[in-house]
């Protein structure tokens, strides 16, 4: 008996140290999800003579050189992107993280306003609309066309900045309503995209009747990625569109030389893979499904190829998102973890100024200018976030 009591109270001791292991490490935890938020929080712009208040500033690099080469851009899109993730993961957050984050989309909602169409459509363009612009990468571009570079409104900016803002379901129906417009196009308007997927009649990028016609299959994700959030009624554009990812991920195109072609926005395979496991796990879709364990070998594969870390945590969300338990990311370096996810070489998404060209003028400048005429965009702040839904997904 009393060698029973001793192996009893034993266990109870070793179970003690392990729940408060436990509690150590979730308080641990707690310290650093508050510490990312602070950061966010301290990057927001509060008074500059160039950035507008309540905006987490974004860069662009010069000419495919990386971070260390940018220049400020004044858009939207990296706080869109930034609002509507720290919403999504907001209830996995305790109290004061929520509260953080409350914060920082009550600061940044009245920035949006200058974003606005001006005819009030309630679509979203990627710079201010509010004041003359100027185009920002070069002075070139605009000097060789007959264009004065005022961009139409675009569907990304437009589907992530209603869910940033959480706008009205009314409105997100109107502009639903909008966007079919922007369909189905003549195989011969449609430009950029290898030919065998011209015939698909999906939504371009653009909101725009005389501007080039592109298809991107990670604009295409968060667009329908939009319609599920809303619960909106499907269209037959929306069936397109969800058959144009499909032929990607059934051709595997995302991990062939083509999805520069298939993503002329988001030149990254990772970042591919994540916008699809994000539509996927909004809400089942069947003939998506029968793709899951694919989309997860892949990601794998390019987890266990890449060195950048901010790239590795954003396969472990998409691996976690299509409900796989994800490969474990080193994070114990806690005093230069932010200097390696913030001042990061891999861009998001890139503008890629020789997709806004057509025909001879773009071969030309493809072969003598190229990647020269990509411009990768960055936000610190919003590698951050990514870092935090990463800390988010994976708090078990």
């Amino acid at each position: 008996m009393k060698g029973f009591k001793k192996i009893l109270l034993r266990i109870i001791y070793v179970l003690l140290l392990t729940v408060t292991a436990m509690n150590a490490n979730a308080m641990q935890d707690t310290a650093f999800v508050h510490s990312i938020l602070k950061r966010v929080e301290q990057q927001q712009i509060k008074e500059h003579r160039f950035y507008i208040k309540g905006l987490l500033p974004a860069y662009a690099d010069k000419a495919y050189k990386g971070f260390s080469t940018r220049i400020n851009d004044n858009s939207i899109f990296c706080t869109a992107i930034s609002l509507y993730t720290l919403r999504k993961i907001k209830s996995k957050l305790d109290k004061e993280s929520q509260d953080m984050i409350d914060s920082i989309c009550a600061r940044a909602t009245p920035a949006f306003a200058l974003f606005a169409n001006i005819q009030g459509k309630h679509t979203y363009n990627f710079w201010r609309q509010d004041s003359s612009f100027k185009f920002p990468y070069n002075w070139w571009v605009p000097a060789i066309t007959n264009r004065n570079w005022e961009l139409p409104d675009d569907f990304d900016d437009t589907v992530m900045s209603l869910m940033a803002l959480n706008t009205d379901d009314s409105i997100a129906a109107q502009v639903h309503r909008y966007m079919q417009n922007y369909s189905g196009y003549p195989v011969t308007k449609i430009k950029g995209v290898p030919s065998d997927y011209k015939k698909i009649q999906a939504y371009s990028t653009w909101a725009g009747k005389k501007f080039p016609v592109f298809y991107d299959v990670c604009v295409a994700a968060n667009i329908l990625t939009f319609v599920q959030h809303y619960q909106l009624p499907w269209t037959k554009a929306d069936s397109a569109t969800l058959q144009f990812i499909i032929k990607v991920i059934q051709r595997k195109d995302y991990l062939t030389a083509r999805y520069i072609d298939i993503s002329p926005y988001y030149k990254n395979k990772a970042v591919i893979i994540y916008h699809i496991a994000r539509l996927m796990e909004m809400k089942q879709i069947p003939e998506l499904e029968l793709y899951k364990k694919q989309l997860l070998t892949d990601a794998l594969y390019l987890f266990s190829k890449s060195n950048n870390i901010l790239e590795q945590i954003v396969l472990s969300t998409a691996m976690n998102r299509l409900g796989y338990e994800a490969p474990v990311i080193d994070l114990s370096n806690r005093s230069k973890i932010f200097d390696l996810v913030e001042h990061n070489d891999m861009p998001f998404f890139t503008a890629d100024i020789l997709g806004y060209f057509e025909g001879t003028t773009k071969k030309m400048l493809n072969i003598t200018v190229g990647k020269s005429l990509w411009f990768n965009e960055y936000c610190p702040a919003y590698n951050d976030v990514l870092l935090l839904e990463y800390l988010a997904l994976n708090s078990n």
